[in-house]
C-alpha cells in the first residue's frame, strides 16, 4: 500500500502464501506457501523471491535488526527452533524440542521472540489440571 497516492499493489507471485512478516529494517516480506514447507523472502528494491531451504516451517519471526528469520519446525519428524541468516541463506538449529511437550494449536506450536530476542514457547501443562484461587488480602 503506497500511502502516498493511496493505491493497492499485489505482490507477484502472492497467490498460495500465507503468513506474510515485514522485516524491521522494510527490505524485505517473508511469507509461507500453504503447504507451510519452506520459507521465502520477497525482496523490496529487486522485487525478487527467494526460497529459503526445504522444511516444515511454522510461525516466523523477525529479528530486531532484520538479519534473521526464526521458526519452530520439523527435519525428520524431529522438532526443533530454527533460524536462518538472510545474507546467505544459512540454517541453524538454536536447539532440540524433543520431550517439550507444546501446546498445539490449529497452526502448529506458536512460538516467538520476545523483546531480547529470547525465544518464547508455549507448553502444554494438560487440560485436565484446573486450579482456582481465592486470595484474601488482610
Amino acid at each position: 500500500m503506497d500511502l502516498i497516492i493511496r493505491k493497492a499493489t499485489k505482490l507477484p507471485r502472492l497467490d498460495g502464501f500465507f503468513s506474510p512478516r515485514w522485516s524491521p529494517d522494510g527490505r524485505f516480506i517473508a511469507a509461507i506457501p500453504l503447504d507451510s514447507l519452506k520459507l521465502t523472502l520477497y525482496e523490496i528494491a529487486t522485487q525478487k523471491w527467494t526460497e529459503l531451504p526445504e522444511i516444515f516451517v511454522a510461525y516466523p519471526t523477525w529479528s530486531r535488526d532484520g538479519r534473521y528469520v526464526y521458526f519452530n519446525e520439523a527435519v525428520d519428524n524431529q522438532e526443533g527452533y530454527y533460524r536462518v541468516q538472510v545474507s546467505d541463506n544459512k540454517l541453524e538449529q538454536l536447539f532440540s524440542m524433543k520431550g517439550f511437550q507444546a501446546a498445539r494449536g490449529a497452526f502448529g506450536n506458536w512460538t516467538g521472540l520476545g523483546p531480547d530476542e529470547t525465544p518464547l514457547l508455549v507448553r502444554d501443562a494438560s487440560m485436565q489440571e484446573i486450579y482456582v484461587l481465592d486470595w484474601e488480602t488482610p
